[in-house]
């Protein structure tokens, strides 16, 4: 009988060794899949998260950068070179990139440029012009992410990542011309927050927004957008092309203005200037008015001109003009029509409502110490020192009237003057025989006022000798000391030099029955030396605009309690500047109580404008008349309700130059 045998361990059943251990071979495998994927998810992930991160902080800094660039430099080329730059310097991607079609400029369609970097990071910018709503920057960065541990689990082929920012600048809805803070009519409210109650038509340039209704009885045409909160239509107003005012359909570069609903505007809360200068008594027989603190209502009277020296004006107890004439403008004696300057201009800035007060002057030709023979042309400057923060800041007005005299053997040219408001001290400028009043025109010197000025008795003016004018004269000779046979005009010499030349002349009025206005902005010495256009440095330098001062500035600060009352009898030409941030008139919010709740009135005799914000967020404004808010640029008019009265005004706004800082580049998405 055979023996027994056991089986050998090969001869077992399926179930035995070799297939336990296959199946512990896949299970290694697939965790290590997964450990391999957690790892990528965990590092790789995490890297892409980052850069992610990274490129959207790269783009919105980008698109920022942008909008801040074109604010100051006006130039889309240079703007969106500024985004590239800071989008590279932020992923230090700092060699330059190759860029197509190269920067430029957007028309009607926008504009696009395509950035590429080395590592093949892509930059692309649309840039819009938008006409009201300003310019939008929409930039997209796509980069690629270089993976540790998860390219196993990949063909090879690299994710790319992106990111997107849109940015937005200069858009005329947070620096409107007209806006109204209040709500009536609006949610089962009463009333209204702007209404015309008169035939005619208010022309606004900029935007007009009102968080209430807005009510036109005749018409209204904005050429800019208008925001009506509760409103997606306004009866009797239209809207026209920006900038030009031209009627739909617009061609580029102007670009429709719409009626758009919904937006509720938010008070921008500025707080109230700060006043120094201390308690001051009313105003009597002085031209010149200094800031700081005025415990009564000033109540001007008619036939007395003011002329209001730089600084804050604190009117505690309200503010009323019955019919004088206030101003902080800088004039010459004898204006001359703007392009011709052999000839007076029909209206002279002081002359307005009959005050009297333009000044004037006159040559003669006298013994003395020889010049040189011949016709000699001569024009004067008014000049005035301003002073803000403890540094004073000169002014000099545009150049008079040339007024021409013939000079003799053995014979010197006397000046005389007939004081002109404001005017501390005059600059005179020759031109030689030969050249005529067209010059060129060389400063020859000086002459001082050496006292207050007087207003009582005006009506007997200009008085070039006695006291038959209360405002005063001056005369000085002009000999061969100053007028030496070396004399000539010099290009080349600064401001205030003997030679140099003098300030740009005044441009065209704004309608004919209105004085000239102001030398446009312009790099030193040309341009404004004076008034709204002129800008200097904190240390008292001309420089070009936009800058720290604007010499001579002032702003009205009304608080609670007291009210601004400019009747249809007098008028106010007042010009703010940048160390008020362009506030011409304040009044207190809620932001900064106790606020000013009263009702203002903003009439006119003649001729008034406030060349800056006029801000009264709690408080009411009635306008009557157009020329209480004349054709001129104006920061513009911010209040809590407003209504036109009688003929209505065109109010042209332009925040850029004459109003509160523009809201900085915002990132729209």
């Amino acid at each position: 009988m055979a023996a027994f045998r056991a089986p050998h361990p090969s001869s077992r059943s399926p179930k035995g060794r070799g297939k336990q251990s296959g199946q512990a071979i896949v299970l290694i495998a697939i965790m290590l899949t997964v450990l391999i994927g957690m790892a990528a998810i965990g590092i790789d992930g995490a890297r892409a998260y980052g850069l992610r991160r990274d490129l959207q902080a790269a783009v919105d800094a980008a698109a920022l950068a942008a909008g801040d660039r074109l604010q100051q430099s006006h130039s889309f080329a240079s703007a969106e070179q500024a985004a590239t730059n800071i989008f590279g310097a932020n992923l230090r991607l700092y060699a330059p990139p190759s860029c197509s079609p190269g920067y430029g400029s957007p028309g009607a369609a926008p504009f696009t440029v395509t950035c590429t970097y080395s590592d093949g990071t892509v930059l692309t910018q649309v840039v819009s012009a938008l006409g009201p709503q300003g310019s939008q920057f929409t930039i997209t960065a796509r980069r690629s992410l270089q993976l540790q541990f998860a390219g196993v689990l990949v063909n090879g082929s690299l994710p790319r990542l992106g990111a997107t920012a849109s940015g937005g600048v200069n858009n005329l809805l947070y620096a409107p011309t007209i806006a109204a803070l209040s709500q009536a009519g609006c949610g089962g409210l009463s009333g209204t927050a702007i209404a015309t109650t008169s035939g005619g038509t208010l022309g606004v340039i900029g935007d007009l927004v009102a968080n209430g209704v807005i009510s036109i009885q005749g018409s209204a045409q904005v050429t800019g957008d208008v925001y009506a909160r509760c409103q997606s239509s306004v009866p009797n107003l239209s809207t026209t092309c920006y900038p030009s005012g031209n009627a739909t359909p617009c061609t580029y570069p102007d670009v429709a203005g719409a009626i758009r609903s919904g937006y509720n505007f938010v008070d921008p809360t500025y707080p109230p200037p700060p006043v120094v200068g201390g308690a001051q008594a009313m105003p009597a027989n002085d031209v010149v008015l200094s800031p700081g603190t005025y415990a009564a209502d000033p109540t001007f009277s008619s036939g007395r001109c003011y002329f209001l020296a730089g600084g804050a004006y604190k009117w505690q107890a309200g503010y009323t003009n019955n019919g004088g004439f206030v101003s902080n403008k800088l004039r010459p004696p004898d204006e001359p029509m703007y392009n011709n300057n052999t000839v007076l201009a029909n209206h002279q800035f002081w002359d307005t409502d009959g005050v009297n007060c333009s000044g004037s002057f006159r040559l003669n030709s006298i013994s003395g110490s020889q010049i040189r023979d011949g016709t000699w042309a001569i024009v004067i400057t008014a000049m005035r020192t301003a002073v803000y923060a403890g540094v004073p800041y000169l002014r000099e007005s545009a150049p008079s009237m040339c007024r021409t005299v013939s000079v003799g053997e053995g014979q010197v040219i006397q000046v005389q003057i007939s004081n002109v408001p404001g005017a501390s001290s005059y600059r005179v400028y020759a031109a030689p025989p030969g050249s005529g009043c067209a010059g060129p025109f060389g400063l020859a010197g000086a002459i001082a006022v050496p006292g207050p000025v007087q207003n009582n008795s005006t009506a007997g003016c200009p008085v070039y000798n006695g006291a038959g004018c209360s405002l005063g004269n001056e005369s000085a000779v002009f000999d061969s000391t100053l007028l030496g046979f070396g004399f000539a005009p010099n290009p080349a010499a600064q401001p205030g030099v003997i030679g140099s030349y003098p300030p740009s002349g005044e441009t065209a009025p704004l309608r004919s029955n209105l004085p000239n206005e102001e030398p446009n902005r312009a790099a030193p010495p040309a341009g404004d030396r004076a008034n709204e256009n002129q800008c200097d440095t904190v240390a008292a330098a001309l420089t070009s605009c936009p800058a720290a001062i604007t010499p001579g500035a002032v702003v009205f600060y009304l608080p609670s309690g007291s009210c601004l009352n400019d009747t249809s009898s007098g008028d106010n030409v007042v010009f703010s500047g940048y160390q008020y941030n362009w506030m011409a008139v304040y009044e207190p919010g809620p932001a900064n109580p106790p606020v000013n709740a009263c009702a203002n009135f903003l009439g006119a005799a003649t001729d008034s404008a406030f060349i800056g914000l006029v801000y009264t967020p709690s408080a009411s404004i009635t306008f009557s008349k157009a020329s209480a808010f004349r054709t001129d640029e104006s920061g513009g008019v911010i209040a809590n309700t407003l209504t036109f009265s009688g003929q209505l005004p065109t109010i042209l706004g332009d925040p850029i130059n004459y109003g509160p800082t523009l809201q900085a580049s915002r990132l729209i998405s």
